[in-house]
C-alpha cells in the first residue's frame, strides 16, 4: 500500500555551516530514535509549505527564523510498516540560526550541529537516519544548500 504525505522540512544552518540534526524521540511511533532534519512535518489542511516549515520549527525545536525556500522534492521510501510505502511531497526551506534550541522531549530526543563530514561518516557506520534524509542526501540535496548557506 502506497501512502501519500505533503510535508516541510527545514535544515538548520549556524554560522559555522554545520547543520542542526535532531534525534527522533524514543517513543515516536513513526522511525524512533533516527536522525532526521533539524525539523519537519506534515502540512495541515488549508496550510501553506511556509507556514507548516515555520510551524514545525516552533513545535520541534522551539524556535523562529526566517526561512528560504530551497525546493520541492517527492521521494518514495518505505514506511516504518514493511507493508507501507510512502510517497512524499516534500517542500524543502533552509534557515540561518546558532542556537540555543529548546527541543519537544515529546517528538526530540535531542538536537545537535554536526559537520558534513561527520553525518557521512555517521551514515557510513550505519547510524539510523531517516529514509527522506538517506534520499535528500544521496542525491546531493544537502550538500548543495550546505555549499551555498551564504544565500540566506
Amino acid at each position: 500500500m502506497t501512502k501519500y504525505r505533503k510535508s516541510s522540512t527545514v535544515m538548520v544552518f549556524n554560522s559555522k555551516g554545520e547543520l542542526a540534526l535532531q534525534l527522533r524521540a524514543v517513543n515516536n511511533e513513526r522511525f524512533p530514535s533516527y536522525w532526521d532534519f533539524s525539523a519537519s512535518g506534515g502540512i495541515d489542511e488549508e496550510e501553506d509549505d511556509k507556514s507548516c516549515a515555520e510551524r514545525e520549527l516552533m513545535e520541534e525545536l522551539g524556535i523562529s527564523a526566517d526561512l528560504k525556500f530551497i525546493s520541492r522534492e517527492i521521494y518514495t521510501h518505505p514506511a516504518w510498516n514493511p507493508s507501507i510505502t510512502i510517497e512524499a511531497d516534500i517542500s524543502f526551506f533552509k534557515a540561518l540560526h546558532d542556537g540555543p534550541f529548546n527541543p519537544d522531549p515529546n517528538e526530540v530526543q535531542k538536537v545537535e550541529f554536526f559537520k558534513l563530514e561527520t553525518i557521512k561518516e555517521m551514515i557510513e557506520s550505519g547510524q539510523k537516519f531517516h529514509p527522506e534524509f538517506i534520499t535528500a542526501w544521496n542525491k546531493g540535496l544537502i550538500s548543495s544548500v550546505a555549499i551555498n548557506k551564504g544565500a540566506f
